[in-house]
């Protein structure tokens, strides 16, 4: 009796946990929508590659995936990915990509969001910390690159030299 007991037990928590589980399409498709209307709106030529739309997560870390990945999003299109004429003259297709993918990888799951675009610009976020006060000119000098990017993620940070609708508005990574 007490292993049928346990046996139903562990079934009924493995339909529980079935039935809490969504695969991240919807979320997906909303920054496949985004990224169109920013690319309309930035007057820049941006598409989004989207792999593992169907991983599954559960549905309360749906929630808490979604903000986030509206920010990134918006920042690779404002920030990340450059200007038609700006890509010309450095080679690269007119056409920019950001690519968002979802995979597990044991017992986490992985959302991972990039783009072709120029990168992070190491010393605009140095300049911009020392006059935000988070950090001293000096102590920026021989600081490593991955501490520097951590920077990025501070509350109130941004390198954007002016807000706009799209980003800058210092939320912070």
């Amino acid at each position: 009796a007490l292993t049928q007991i346990t046996q139903l037990t562990s079934d009924l928590q493995e339909v529980s946990v079935r039935l809490r589980m969504v695969t991240l399409k919807p979320v997906f498709q909303k920054m496949s929508r985004l990224v169109r209307d920013l690319a309309k709106k930035t007057e820049k030529l941006v598409k989004l590659e989207v792999a593992g739309d169907d991983t599954k997560i559960d549905r309360k870390m749906v929630e808490k995936v979604g903000a986030p990945l509206v920010h990134m999003v918006r920042n690779a299109v404002d920030h990340g990915v450059e200007g038609a004429e700006a890509r010309k003259k450095s080679g690269k297709p007119l056409l920019g990509t950001i690519k968002l993918s979802a995979y597990h990888e044991g017992d986490n799951m992985i959302v991972e969001i990039s783009d072709d675009g120029r990168g992070i610009n190491r010393e605009i976020i140095l300049e911009k910390a020392c006059s935000q006060g988070l950090i001293e000119e000096a102590d920026g000098v021989g600081m490593l690159d991955g501490d520097v990017f951590q920077l990025l993620f501070q509350p109130g940070f941004s390198t954007a030299a002016a807000v706009t609708d799209i980003s800058g508005r210092g939320v912070g990574m």
